[in-house]
């Protein structure tokens, strides 16, 4: 029986489009997606055969940093599932070319996702884009001597008063501008991000005003023979300048009655672990974060291609299945990237494209594990080389 999309209609729908998801997620059947700022009921869709809802899928509208500091329009894709009666029938299939198609038509550039199984995706073309670290610190781990720190200070009532766009944003505005992978948030994001009561925001200012700002929240676990043995997590911790960084960090290692200290989704060229001491009282996990869908290649690789050095000019032939409308060879140049005939230098999946679209250094690994053929030689280091970036993409909003 046929799979059919639609898209919801008006806020009471959503009962409907939350008892799919949470019987595909094994979640209780209570209400938990809820009218907000965050939702945008236009890109919410549910899955039918046969009169049944049998999956769901929504999206949400941002701009994504690239290296350089430019942006490009984005689709974040969110609340896909399907019902485990309903698995292997091309449920997701349906919906995901749905969406893709509904980006291109939008004029977003890319899609991107978390995704709850990591081998999901990456046959509908999406990339492992950024990779993040969890680090579990030792409370009161030292710094190396010449690592200059000083006092952070409360910000309170973060939802209520609007500081959060007013302290928070413009800084994490100036961040985007640095680091390739974050996504813009607009009030709604920021009221959702701040309205939790037990996250407390802290701030360090520098000559020039906020530099940096860390979100935390504290989980008792009890007391021991040896005293308590708190928890806290780092919600988030951005700075811009390395003494703010310096300062947030000793604010939460030196927290009272804790034993852990606990910091999720971290970039990979973190600057903590190289502060310490010891840097072993840094226990660190990599793990996947934001995969990346390139949904118009033209838009994506032009928006890229004007960080490309002067004496770029390549040819790449690209593969894409889901997305007829990328595949072939394409010209690459400062500025550019158009349609070309010829030879390739080099031959990628989309999907492999995507990995490396935000600036991640994974080609001389793909190019190893045989998944890019290079024609001429030299031709991929040059691409990674323009593609490239000074700071590693880093993905801290959750969708």
């Amino acid at each position: 029986m046929p799979v059919t999309i639609r898209t919801l209609a008006e806020p009471d729908e959503l009962i409907l489009f939350d008892h799919a998801r949470a019987l595909a997620f094994g979640h209780p059947l209570r209400r938990s997606v809820k009218p907000g700022a965050t939702m945008e009921l236009d890109r919410m869709h549910v899955a039918y055969e046969g009169g049944q809802a049998v999956g769901t899928a929504a999206a949400a509208s941002f701009d994504l940093s690239l290296p350089g500091g430019s942006q490009t329009p984005c689709g974040g894709i969110r609340w896909v599932s399907t019902l485990p009666t309903h698995r292997r029938r091309g449920v997701l299939s349906t919906m995901v070319s749905h969406q893709l198609e509904e980006f291109h038509e939008r004029g977003e550039t890319v899609a991107v996702l978390w995704a709850s199984q990591a081998a999901v995706y990456s046959r509908y073309g999406f990339g492992l884009a950024t990779t993040s670290v969890d680090s579990t610190l030792i409370p009161r781990a030292p710094f190396l001597p010449g690592i200059v720190h000083d006092s952070v200070h409360y910000v309170h009532a973060m939802a209520d008063d609007g500081l959060a766009t007013k302290t928070l944003a413009p800084l994490y505005a100036q961040m985007r501008t640095r680091r390739p992978g974050l996504v813009s948030r607009n009030t709604g994001w920021w009221h959702h991000l701040t309205s939790d009561p037990a996250t407390q925001w802290v701030v360090h200012e520098g000559p020039e005003g906020i530099d940096g700002y860390l979100g935390y929240q504290t989980e008792a676990e009890g007391w021991s023979d040896s005293g308590p043995s708190h928890r806290l997590h780092v919600v988030e911790l951005l700075a811009t300048t390395a003494r703010a960084e310096a300062s947030l960090w000793r604010f939460a290692l030196d927290f009272d009655l804790t034993s852990t200290v606990i910091a999720k989704r971290r970039p990979t060229d973190d600057a903590l672990p190289w502060m310490l001491a010891d840097i072993r009282q840094a226990q660190r996990t990599v793990r996947d974060g934001l995969w990346l869908r390139i949904v118009d290649l033209a838009a994506a690789l032009t928006a890229r291609s004007r960080q490309f050095p002067p004496d770029t000019e390549l040819r790449i032939r690209v593969t894409d299945e889901l997305c007829p409308w990328n595949a072939g060879t394409w010209s690459l140049g400062p500025g550019s990237c158009a349609r070309a005939t010829g030879r390739p230098d080099l031959t990628v999946d989309t999907a492999d494209l995507a990995a490396c679209y935000l600036g991640a250094d994974r080609w001389s690994a793909l190019a190893q594990a045989g998944r890019v053929t290079e024609h001429t030689a030299g031709a991929l280091g040059r691409l990674a080389a323009a593609l490239g970036s000074s700071r590693a993409p880093w993905a801290i909003t959750w969708f």
